[in-house]
């Protein structure tokens, strides 16, 4: 007789079922516990960690200059040429007005010749209207002179012929010929004055817009030639040439850099200041300068407040002279700039992670130093080696000091 088999409880699959409820259990748990926490693991070497301290601030920052005269002139051209004689080399001395390099332009050339000719021709015909007046005037005074004349030697006749008329030796019509010349000769005399006065007024007005449009005319000519002229580069100073760029055969355009003239009249140092910076310089203050091991004393003459790649540029002057006199252009010169005063302070050493952050939060190390969590601080001055802290810190504290880029969004990590 067969026997009823008792039926089991827990089968295989329901108990695979039970562990994976569990198992997620214990994840959602886990998930719930460490809600809102993002970490990651680093390895410690690859990380550099600073210390905060209580330490002295040095209000100064690091500057790198170069040496550049104070007075430099560019080198243009001012026409268009082939360049066909180079004259002078970079580094020699020049004098103004000494030409340094001769251009080649055959179209300014022919057109320059001729404009000369249309102008020169405008000028001949100018004198030719002022010959021609001249000569109206000579003929209006000849005219005058010879009714003058005429009337003079009538006159004489009319009182010669008179008394013998009188007497009957001579013809009544012989005097009244005399008589009848001498009226029209004054008539003459009449016409020929109003004619030279009116020539007269005409010559007062026009001669003196002709002189104008002579000396203007002369002008032009002046510049035509001016323009072939401009084909020869000269000095426009009396200084060292820098730099030329040019080269035999070349082709310059109008307008386009040649080199460059500096006037020995002294030296400044360019610097280009972190924009971080910029509105704590100012001209006047300080600026220590080292070159062969001897500091020089320098001091802000401008500000320039355009940022170009994140910096701007600062111009220094030598405090009291031109600086010294074997100081050559491009010559580089390391020092500090010194913005305030040195102060007591609670300082971290400056690094990487500011781009990131901007002194607004840091990975700061907890006792063991095997986690470091994310903290808001707050930051204020800064140079080049140290940080001023003004909260969210403590003397004794470490600080993860390395760059922070891919980190923004993590808040703990674990340092294997």
């Amino acid at each position: 007789m067969d026997r009823k088999r008792p039926r089991r409880r827990w089968t295989r699959n329901r108990l695979l079922g039970v562990a994976a409820i569990l198992l997620l259990a214990a994840g959602v748990g886990f998930a719930m516990v460490n809600q809102g926490t993002r970490s990651l693991r680093l390895d410690r070497q690859k990380l550099t960690i600073g210390t905060v301290t209580q330490d002295v601030f040095h209000d100064s920052i690091p500057v790198r200059g170069e040496v550049q005269a104070l007075e430099s002139v560019v080198l243009d051209t001012t026409e268009a040429g082939r360049v066909e004689e180079i004259l002078v080399e970079a580094g020699q001395t020049v004098t103004e007005g000494q030409p340094l390099v001769r251009l080649s332009n055959t179209n300014l050339q022919l057109e320059t010749i001729a404009r000369e000719t249309q102008i020169i021709e405008q000028i001949n015909n100018q004198r030719n209207v002022q010959l021609e007046f001249e000569q109206a005037k000579t003929n209006d005074a000849n005219s005058v002179a010879g009714a003058e004349y005429n009337i003079v030697n009538l006159s004489r006749q009319i009182r010669r012929q008179s008394p013998l008329t009188a007497h009957g030796f001579t013809a009544q019509e012989t005097l009244d010929n005399l008589t009848d010349q001498l009226e029209y000769q004054k008539r003459l005399k009449e016409i020929a004055i109003d004619g030279q006065k009116r020539d007269a007024t005409l010559y007062a007005d026009v001669s003196g817009q002709a002189n104008e449009i002579a000396a203007h005319l002369v002008d032009n000519l002046s510049i035509a030639k001016k323009l072939l002229d401009s084909l020869v580069v000269r000095a426009p100073v009396t200084g060292q040439l820098t730099a030329l760029d040019v080269r035999l055969g070349e082709q310059k355009d109008r307008g386009q850099r040649l080199g460059q003239i500096d006037r020995q009249t002294g030296f400044k140092v360019v610097v280009q200041v972190d924009e971080f910076y910029l509105s704590r310089v100012r001209t006047g203050q300080s600026v220590s300068l080292t070159r062969n091991g001897r500091k020089m004393p320098l001091v802000i003459a401008k500000v320039f407040p355009q940022v170009k790649n994140g910096r701007f540029e600062v111009w220094l002057n030598f405090a009291g002279s031109a600086g010294p006199g074997d100081l050559r252009p491009g010559e580089a010169l390391q020092g500090s700039l010194q913005l305030g005063d040195d102060q007591p302070a609670l300082i971290l050493p400056i690094g990487p992670f500011m781009e990131t952050t901007g002194g607004g939060w840091a990975f700061v190390l907890d006792a063991d130093g095997t986690t470091a969590s994310r903290r808001p601080i707050k930051t204020g001055r800064r140079n080049g080696t140290q940080i001023e802290l003004l909260d969210g810190l403590k003397p004794g504290e470490k600080v993860i000091l390395s760059d922070y880029a891919d980190l923004d969004r993590i808040d703990q990590i674990h340092i294997q």
